[in-house]
């Protein structure tokens, strides 16, 4: 289901954005890195994207350190920048941190008695996840399937663990798009878990959520975990 990355422009600014070309450089890179187009463990140079973005290199320099700072590359002098690659350590460590967040926030949903207002929210993303999924739009997908899991989190209302699962939404996305990537089956799988994950919390199941949310992110990411 990948979309042509040839024919994918990188976000341009208007006429009268005042948006530094810095901030521009940062969101094409990261986005290049979180949907593959930039693979972990490829090397790319100031050059090349200076003149990918029609930019100069200073403003790419400073996206560049600012990507290091949030452990998207390692920048080497004179040599380029070293994208990081999403290791089975990291993938653990995201997956563990999901279930423990996720099954927090399904606990105190259940306990407010908001199970079917925030299953029906759940279920008008699903419906755009499958739409993206028809368009073969494997970056939509990704982009909802991580809107899907914040939304449990800020139903929940708890302003600690919203902040730290904005955190993870990239390094969710990054993975998600990883292990989709081409495979209808594998998307229709994650469409298949959601409705199922949506249901348990319309049913306050939060016991029963907890075991199946890790059996999906184990399934899903399985490959990427040895």
């Amino acid at each position: 289901m990948a979309q042509n990355a040839s024919q994918r422009r990188p976000e341009q600014a208007s006429p009268a954005s005042a948006t530094p070309a810095s901030d521009l450089v940062y969101r094409e890179v990261k986005a290049r890195i979180l949907d593959h187009r930039l693979e972990g463990g490829s090397l790319i140079s100031e050059g090349e994207i200076a003149t990918d973005l029609k930019v100069s290199r200073t403003p790419v320099r400073e996206g560049f350190i600012r990507l290091q700072a949030e452990g998207w590359m390692t920048l080497y002098p004179k040599r380029g920048a070293l994208i990081r690659q999403a290791g089975p350590n990291e993938v653990r460590d995201v997956i563990e941190a999901r279930i423990v967040v996720e099954s927090h926030a399904v606990e105190s949903i259940a306990a407010s008695d908001r199970g079917g207002e925030v299953a029906a929210e759940l279920s008008e993303l699903i419906g755009h996840q499958s739409e993206a999924l028809a368009a073969h739009n494997d970056e939509d997908f990704a982009k909802i399937d991580a809107d899907f899991h914040q939304c449990i989190v800020a139903r929940a209302g708890n302003s600690l663990f919203i902040d730290f699962f904005e955190n993870l939404k990239d390094r969710q996305r990054r993975m998600s798009t990883r292990a989709i990537w081409k495979s209808n089956e594998q998307a229709e799988a994650v469409l298949a878990h959601h409705r199922e994950l949506a249901e348990l919390i319309a049913r306050d199941d939060s016991a029963l959520f907890r075991e199946r949310l890790g059996a999906h992110l184990h399934e899903i990411h399985e490959r990427f975990l040895s």
